[in-house]
């Protein structure tokens, strides 16, 4: 009596899968589309931290920004971010900024602004501007900063004028305070600070 032998196409019996399996073709010419390769993309090796809140990551983003372009990144905070998607950025602008918009968004500036996005989020990251939807978008960094800056100045204000060495002052020698400035520089490389140390 004859042995039967296996129908071809199916694995003799005791054989594993990895014995019948062809092994995979990452060679130039058999993979030039990069069809063969697996479907699982590498682990993005950026500076994002996706668990940080999305404006933080949207401050440390700009940090990227400002370490080679301080002027891209001071143009970049004046956007409202709309959102952080994998490989896009969405800003919306202002009326009155549009020098900023265009800034980020001419040929040159585009090219430099989504070269150091793509840096930071580790992946190919284009910037989306969508005017429209600026009136209902979060506020800007810039303007949440100079808010800020606002606040503190009236803080400081009213603390000064209630001082008991000023109250004294005043009553002794008479007059009244009229303007309060606030001399106080941002420290170079805080999150968001639009201060730029150029050497003379």
């Amino acid at each position: 009596m004859a042995a039967s032998t296996p129908r071809s196409g199916s694995p003799a019996r005791g054989a594993t899968s990895s014995e019948t399996s062809l092994p995979l073709d990452t060679s130039p010419g058999g993979c030039a589309t990069g069809e063969c390769l697996p479907e699982t993309a590498p682990t993005p090796t950026g500076r994002d931290d996706a668990t940080r809140p999305l404006l933080d990551r949207w401050r440390a983003a700009l940090d990227t920004v400002a370490a080679e372009s301080a002027r891209h990144a001071a143009s970049l905070k004046q956007g409202r971010l709309l959102y952080l998607r994998e490989g896009e950025v969405g800003l919306a602008f202002r009326p009155d900024a549009g020098f900023h918009r265009t800034t980020v968004t001419g040929q040159s500036g585009r090219q430099v602004v989504e070269r150091l996005l793509s840096l930071h989020f580790g992946r190919p990251t284009r910037l989306v501007v969508d005017d429209r939807a600026a009136p209902g978008a979060e506020k800007s960094l810039a303007e949440l900063d100079a808010e800020e800056r606002a606040e503190h100045e009236r803080a400081t204000g009213q603390s000064v004028r209630s001082h008991p060495a000023i109250v004294a002052t005043l009553r002794i020698l008479g007059g009244e305070l009229e303007h309060i400035q606030v001399l106080e520089r941002e420290r170079v490389g805080a999150p968001g600070s639009d201060v730029v140390d150029e050497q003379p």
